[in-house]
């Protein structure tokens, strides 16, 4: 019976590691399948509204480059994206370009807005309700993982999917050819 001491650590140990790699968002080194094909998609409509209650619709920035963040306040890579979009935002938001921070948080909207304020951020960030976040992320291709973040031309088309977070400048070099 002593030499098995060690096999139910082990055990738990493995179960917690599968779990964290199921369930981790992809790296920006791995490869993973983007849920749309960038180029040939329009951007799906949606009007969801901002933390300070204006609706804001995907049709209406037609003429305008967007980045769509879906993220969640539990989620760690997500929050380690905050402050570049937040500082890509301020740099751009001049430039016929906006960033859109779609929470797929359970939260109400006090609480995601809370969070917001004190992550510090800057862009809109839109919410509503689980039943018309789901419809979103599957007229997206279906969110496997969050973050996932679409780039949008003027002409509304999907040019860039990332699948987990980024740094500023990965998303700057994307954002600039498309201004």
């Amino acid at each position: 019976m002593k030499k098995y001491r060690f096999v139910v650590p082990l055990i738990l140990v493995l179960a917690v590691a599968t779990a964290v790699a199921v369930i981790t968002p992809s790296s920006p080194d791995t490869k993973a399948t983007p849920p749309v094909e960038p180029g040939l998609v329009m951007a799906p409509d949606f009007t969801l509204t901002s933390m300070n209650g204006r609706p804001i619709t995907m049709s209406k920035l037609r003429g305008k480059v967007v980045l769509i963040n879906f993220w969640a306040t539990w989620c760690p890579p997500c929050r380690q994206e905050i402050p570049d979009l937040s500082n890509i935002y301020a740099n751009y938001k001049d430039k016929d370009f906006v960033i859109l921070g779609i929470s797929l948080d359970d939260l109400n909207t006090d609480e995601i807005a809370k969070f917001a304020r004190n992550y510090r951020m800057t862009y809109p960030v839109l919410h509503g309700p689980r039943s018309e976040l789901g419809d979103i992320t599957m007229a997206y291709g279906g969110i496997q993982a969050i973050p996932t973040t679409f780039l949008i031309d003027k002409q509304g088309y999907i040019r860039k999917v990332y699948v987990g977070a980024r740094s500023e400048k990965v998303f700057l070099e994307d954002i600039k050819s498309w201004l």
